[in-house]
């Protein structure tokens, strides 16, 4: 049986020039991988030298060992079993506090501050001014649309309570 040829017999030099030419092109096709994927490292590597992670924690390994300061005032706080409530509505905040008994807690000292999650410049702090029957309030117009985070802190003589929430500004 004999084996059936599409091409026509070429003598040994036209194939080895045939083979030299098919052997030329491999080279240029392995480079160009490994320019292409050493290309794409390079800027991978530029782009995250560039932009450090904004996650970096200034003096961490101090703030670790406060920690257990951090949950002592917590379970402190929790202890008087105060409550509040916060809203804000067209530009003013409106905090509330009561006791565990739930009589209003007056003349405390209040501070509300203000974060917006996507740029640190947009944050804004307000002293919240004491209205009567534990109502505290301030004007606070915010700068930009979107969720805001609510931190509320109030102090009356040693004692001190932070309530956090969520606002979503339009």
């Amino acid at each position: 049986m004999t084996a059936i040829s599409s091409s026509p017999e070429l003598s040994p030099d036209a194939q080895r020039e045939l083979d030299r030419r098919r052997g030329r092109f491999v080279p240029w096709v392995i480079a160009a991988f490994y320019i292409t994927f050493m290309s794409a490292l390079i800027g991978f590597v530029v782009i995250a030298y560039s932009h450090p992670p904004s996650e970096t924690t200034p003096e961490a390994y101090d703030k670790g060992l406060a920690y257990n300061d951090t949950l002592k005032r917590s379970a402190q706080m929790a202890a008087l079993g105060w409550q509040s409530t916060i809203d804000y509505d067209s530009g003013r905040l409106t905090f509330g506090l009561q006791d565990n008994h739930h009589a209003p807690i007056e003349h405390a000292r209040v501070k509300a501050w203000f974060v917006h999650p996507g740029d640190r410049k947009f944050d804004r702090s307000f002293d919240m001014s004491d209205t009567g029957g534990g109502v505290y309030i301030s004007d606070a117009p915010l700068p930009a649309a979107g969720l805001w985070s609510v931190h509320v802190t109030a102090e009356v003589q040693d004692r001190q309570y932070q309530a956090t929430t969520q606002i979503e500004v339009q």
